[in-house]
């Protein structure tokens, strides 16, 4: 008898990253797997992601809109529980045998909860992670952490983060971060493709990607904030892809910011929303330097030798790879961080692409745990270990 899988997903980011997962489970005939579609995926503002989705083949089960387009706090906790409201309705049409969810956004929130309350086992990803930079999306992983009926964490520190929290050690699996799995298997098409594709001549020219998002806790400087990392680009000469930024308030300011920049420095500045998968992956292989705070800088980048300048406090003191180089909303710390990447010494050890994060094998530990895992009330009804 088939199981009946269900993934939960409101953002570009976190969809990318299990992608491999959904592919895996779309074609093995054990599962029958579909996709609950929320969050921004269903805003245009942040490019209507849920075409790239429908485009993909997978079984769309629902589309849940919850998102309130704010620039304040309030927005994100509106939209959670509108969230919870729909969540419930759906999953109580679909009854899956287990729901999946990643990360420590708000969907990851929402759906443990939900599930915790309606019996439902929920496998979450990444849990276990740390980072000391005091954003809320720390809290929101640790808590889905505690209300997930199964845990699919990235490495053995993980592991032993969430045993620390009272979790039985047969409900985590340790996986490996499942994006690598596609990473890794992306062929490089080059610069004359991307400047192709994206009307924007890097052929010839080294180029930065920008991914800077807001932290909620600093949501009233980011245009101060977002505005110092552009001066250094400029100063810097080099051009730059920038990615919009996640739904957390303060995120109007730095798009305000992105799209005056583009305007003023046309030459040097390409904005985009959202881009194919394989294009994204090609534009990081060509890159010079990936700059801003996305977790991308820390699971993937390594993986293919990219350098990476980590800005602010966002990622602070979470385990990386020899690629990454930290540093403060400082213009002369990011031109520092610059001309410290064109250091031999720096990429040799950068180009060894070693990632804690895996080695491109994620997916199919996934699918051996989903396939095997007992289904019964043991799985559903939790208890603290100590």
């Amino acid at each position: 008898m088939q199981r009946k899988i269900i993934a939960i997903t409101g953002a570009r980011s976190e969809y990318d990253l299990l992608f491999p997962v959904y592919q895996e489970l779309h074609n093995d005939p054990r599962f029958d797997f579909g996709i609950i579609i929320t969050g921004a995926h269903l805003s245009e503002k942040y490019g209507l992601s849920a075409e790239l989705i429908k485009k993909s083949g997978l079984n769309i089960e629902e589309q849940i809109f919850n998102l309130i387009d704010s620039n304040q706090r309030i927005g994100r906790v509106i939209s959670l529980g509108n969230q919870i409201q729909s969540l419930a309705i759906s999953l109580n049409r679909i009854n899956p045998d287990i729901v999946l969810v990643a990360g420590d956004r708000e969907e990851s929130l929402s759906v443990t909860t939900t599930c915790a309350y309606m019996d439902i086992p929920v496998a979450h990803f990444f849990g276990g992670d740390i980072a000391k930079d005091g954003n809320i999306d720390n809290s929101v992983r640790y808590a889905s952490s505690k209300l997930a009926h199964i845990h699919f964490p990235s490495m053995e520190a993980h592991k032993e983060t969430l045993l620390k929290l009272g979790e039985d050690e047969s409900r985590i699996f340790v996986v490996g971060n499942p994006s690598i799995d596609k990473l890794l298997k992306v062929p490089n098409k080059g610069k004359k493709h991307i400047s192709q594709e994206l009307r924007f001549d890097v052929e010839n020219d080294d180029f930065f990607v920008l991914i800077q998002h807001s932290i909620i806790s600093e949501a009233e400087i980011q245009s101060e904030i977002i505005r110092i990392t552009l001066d250094a680009i400029v100063e810097s000469g080099t051009k730059c892809f920038v990615n919009y930024p996640n739904s957390d308030a303060g995120n109007h300011d730095i798009i305000i910011a992105y799209q005056e920049y583009a305007a003023k420095y046309p030459s040097q500045f390409k904005l985009f929303q959202n881009l194919d998968r394989d294009l994204y992956i090609n534009i990081l292989q060509n890159a010079k330097c990936l700059l801003g705070n996305s977790s991308s800088g820390l699971t993937e980048a390594p993986s293919l030798g990219l350098p990476v300048i980590n800005i602010g406090k966002r990622q602070r003191d979470r385990i990386h790879g020899e690629n990454i180089i930290f540093v403060d909303n400082n213009k002369q710390q990011i031109l520092s961080a610059i001309n410290q990447i064109e250091s031999p010494d720096f990429m040799k050890r950068v180009r060894k692409k070693l990632n804690p994060y895996g080695n491109g094998d994620s997916a199919k530990k996934v699918i051996k745990a989903l396939a095997d895992i007992k289904l019964d009330d043991n799985l559903v009804h939790k208890n603290i270990t100590y």
